[in-house]
């Protein structure tokens, strides 16, 4: 089964990525009453100035890598951490993303779940790398609300991504709805906002990407927990 995807110049939406068999089977792997998660009351950052920032709310999380996977070779380079035997359940995914967008290196992959919190607030703007030609790609299980905010705020400077976040002023260039089977790929450096579910829990799949082997992935801007 091919995806349909549109796109939006550094932001693209793939419809269906997954046939709908391979779509219910992850979504009862993580929505299952026996899946391990670990809690996380700050989602976004522990640094102190954020800490009672009510856009630096709740969600579990749970991770399934971190490091360097080559996507050409399969060799793993600098691992931190690796679930292999849940990650391979996600491999025929991952691998829908690589030849669409020049995907080489692999950086992190994580399951966040948060529950109906009856808000749509929306989180913290963050940045996941300073790296050039990085993609984050985010999976989503289930239909929901609690949109993913991206804006047209972005930077590859940490002095200009201090400023930008000190003023806190943001506009939006993409508002992307939860659906089943949904994937919304964007660059890494642009600043984005996860929102809160108000009526059903969110379960999405967050990726790191690099299109180039040899770019030091950096570390999140706010130090994800």
């Amino acid at each position: 089964m091919k995806s349909t995807y549109d796109s939006l110049e550094d932001i693209i939406i793939f419809e269906d990525v997954i046939t709908p068999a391979y779509q219910d089977w992850l979504f009862s792997i993580v929505s299952s009453e026996s899946f391990n998660w670990t809690r996380q009351d700050k989602t976004v950052t522990s640094i102190k100035k954020y800490l009672n920032d009510k856009r630096n709310g709740f969600a579990n999380a749970r991770y399934l890598f971190l490091g360097k996977f080559d996507l050409k070779t399969f060799k793993c380079k600098d691992v931190e951490f690796q679930d292999s035997e849940l990650l391979n359940c996600f491999f025929p995914l991952i691998f829908e993303f690589v030849e669409p967008l020049n995907l080489h290196l692999m950086s992190r992959i994580k399951i966040k779940a948060t529950p109906a919190m009856g808000t749509n607030q929306i989180q913290l703007p963050h940045c996941d790398q300073i790296t050039p030609n990085s993609w984050n790609i985010i999976y989503y299980f289930n239909h929901t609300d609690g949109d993913t905010v991206i804006y047209n705020e972005r930077t590859n400077n940490i002095d200009q991504r201090d400023y930008l976040l000190s003023r806190d002023v943001w506009t939006i260039k993409q508002r992307v709805s939860p659906k089943k089977g949904r994937a919304v790929a964007f660059k890494g450096d642009l600043f984005h906002s996860a929102s809160y579910p108000k009526y059903e829990s969110r379960f999405i799949l967050n990726i790191n990407f690099s299109e180039n082997y040899e770019e030091e992935v950096s570390q999140n801007f706010f130090k994800y927990n």
